[in-house]
């Protein structure tokens, strides 16, 4: 089924590329509809060993058929790179790269919902000023309340990559453990929203975004949905 999806979709992109107006397209001016070359199969094995799991099946297939990485939704897709540290997932020719993702994040637990909950309930208890009798005793609990925070937060960042930059501090996400391995996720994080699922797959997600620009750019129906963060 993957490689049905994929078929014709990087001539498609490649079309897009030559037409007239394709810069207004949002996040056009970040990957230029620009593809990197797909990956080869001994490539995703060693990237799915630094994992320790399995890619999820439709975004492995995009990678073998479509490109490693590049033109896409919003700023456009990263790209899985091998250098001196290992695996990670890097803005390669992105004028908007958006937060590197390494292998070793990207393979563990996905948590993000329950940790999620911790930090309403945390945030609930943020230290006042008020109920301390000195300075240093507000600051003393505050300085250890925003640790905790910070440690909450930046945990909920673990079995994700850090797909696609959308702007404005939001991302598109792809799950890569758990039972949710292969969902499109949003970081609404800046908004106070949390990490967020979409209800799409990759394959939607993806499709969805070419599908829009297709009818965009061909004029054959009105562009739904625009986005405003550019």
């Amino acid at each position: 089924m993957s490689e049905e999806t994929w078929a014709g979709v990087r001539d498609r992109i490649q079309r897009l590329a030559a037409l007239s107006g394709s810069e207004s397209v949002f996040g056009a001016r970040g990957h230029g509809f620009r593809l990197g070359p797909v990956m080869e199969e001994e490539q995703l094995r060693s990237l799915e060993t630094a994992l320790g799991v399995d890619l999820p099946a439709q975004y492995r297939s995009f990678l073998l058929q479509v490109g490693a990485g590049g033109a896409g939704p919003d700023y456009g897709l990263v790209t899985p790179v091998l250098g001196d540290s290992g695996w990670q997932w890097r803005g390669v020719g992105l004028a908007h790269s958006g937060q590197p993702t390494t292998a070793e994040l990207a393979g563990r637990p996905f948590v993000a919902e329950a940790l999620q909950k911790e930090l309403d309930a945390l945030d609930a208890q943020e230290p006042k000023s008020e109920a301390y009798a000195t300075d240093e005793a507000f600051h003393q609990a505050f300085t250890a309340w925003d640790a905790r925070y910070e440690e909450l937060y930046d945990a909920q960042e673990a079995g994700v990559v850090f797909l696609s930059e959308q702007g404005c501090g939001y991302s598109s996400l792809l799950v890569m453990t758990g039972p949710h391995a292969g969902a499109v996720w949003e970081d609404s994080r800046p908004a106070d929203c949390g990490i967020v699922a979409t209800g799409h797959d990759f394959a939607q997600w993806y499709m969805r975004w070419l599908v829009r620009t297709e009818q965009q750019l061909d004029g054959t129906s009105p562009m739904p949905g625009t986005r405003n963060r550019d």
